[in-house]
C-alpha cells in the first residue's frame, strides 16, 4: 500500500471506532488480514502484541508498525498521523461542545448504545486473539465436521499466569510481558 492509502484506511479506521486501542484491533484485522490479506492472524497478532508492550497507545503503536510493513517510514508515518487524526479532530469537538451537550437526553442515549458497541469490540479482539494463541484452529472449527480443534497446553498456562498475576499483585504490564515472553521461550523452544 502506498503512504496515502495507508493514511486514509487508518483514519477511517479511527473515526469508525469508540473506545481506545483495543477496540480498534477487530476494524484492524478486518481490513488487514481479511479483506486486504496484506497479513497472517499469527502476524497481525504478533504485531498487537509488540505494539501494547511498547510505550504509547495500542492502536497508533500497530498503525506505524503495520504502515512501516507496508510502505517503509513514510507508510509508518503516514498510519501513524492516520490513526491520531480522528482522535484529534474528535477531540477537539468534543472538548468545543461538551458543556452544551452534556446534560442532553439526546446524547446521553448515543453514549448509551456506544458503550456495549465498544465492549462487543473488545471482546471480538479477545476472540481472535484466543484463536491464535489459545486454540490450534478458530473457534469455527468447533462446529464444523472434520477439522480437528485443539488447544495449545503452553499458551493457556502463559495465559493463566498472566491472569492470576494480574488478579493477584497487578505487577506493571512490562513485567507480566516480559514473564510472558520468558515463559514463551521456554515453553516453545
Amino acid at each position: 500500500m502506498n503512504p496515502l492509502a495507508l493514511y486514509l484506511l487508518f483514519v477511517k479506521i479511527g473515526f469508525c471506532t469508540f473506545g481506545g486501542g483495543f477496540a480498534m484491533i477487530p476494524f484492524f484485522q478486518d481490513e488487514l488480514v481479511t479483506r486486504r490479506a496484506l497479513m497472517a492472524p499469527a502476524e497481525f497478532a504478533d504485531i498487537v502484541a509488540l505494539a501494547q508492550i511498547t510505550p504509547g497507545p495500542v492502536g497508533l503503536n500497530a498503525a506505524t508498525y503495520i504502515g512501516q510493513q507496508q510502505a517503509g517510514f513514510l507508510g509508518g508515518l503516514a498510519a501513524t498521523l492516520g490513526g491520531a487524526t480522528p482522535s484529534l479532530v474528535l477531540g477537539l469537538l468534543v472538548a468545543y461542545f461538551l458543556k452544551a451537550f452534556e446534560q442532553n437526553r439526546h446524547w446521553r442515549a448515543l453514549l448509551c448504545g456506544i458503550r456495549p458497541a465498544t465492549l462487543g469490540l473488545i471482546v471480538s479482539a479477545v476472540v481472535f486473539f484466543a484463536e491464535t494463541s489459545l486454540f490450534t484452529a478458530p473457534l469455527a472449527a468447533l462446529w464444523r465436521a472434520g477439522e480437528s480443534f485443539g488447544i495449545c497446553w503452553q499458551g493457556v498456562v502463559i495465559f493463566a499466569a498472566s491472569l492470576l498475576a494480574e488478579w493477584l499483585w497487578k505487577p506493571n504490564v512490562l513485567w507480566v510481558m516480559l514473564g510472558a515472553a520468558l515463559a514463551g521461550w521456554l515453553l516453545f523452544l
